[in-house]
């Protein structure tokens, strides 16, 4: 194991010192009730980080405008194939 290999598990050991593990013991099943499972979701959510105003209002033209584009090779590959097909066939 290289040098930057051991501090950089050294420093994932000292990072995650204080956290519980995610993996559950086979067998060692917590229930944990509503309350406590909405607080924590409560908690996660303060987390995230939210667009602003501008920002959805940017990604929904983006979300829109690639959706028209699409639609509109989707629609002319369509032309040109029911053309050919009704062409050859005749």
């Amino acid at each position: 194991m290289s040098r930057e290999s051991k501090r950089r598990v050294e420093r994932e050991k000292a990072r995650t010192a204080g956290m519980q593990s995610a993996a559950v013991e086979p067998g060692a099943h917590e229930k944990a009730g509503v309350a406590q499972f909405l607080r924590e979701v409560r908690s996660e959510l303060r987390k995230v980080a939210w667009p602003n105003r501008q920002e959805v209002v940017s990604y929904t033209i983006v979300v829109l405008v690639t959706t028209l584009v699409l639609v509109a090779i989707v629609w002319s590959m369509d032309w040109v194939i029911r053309n050919a097909v009704i062409n050859t066939l005749g």
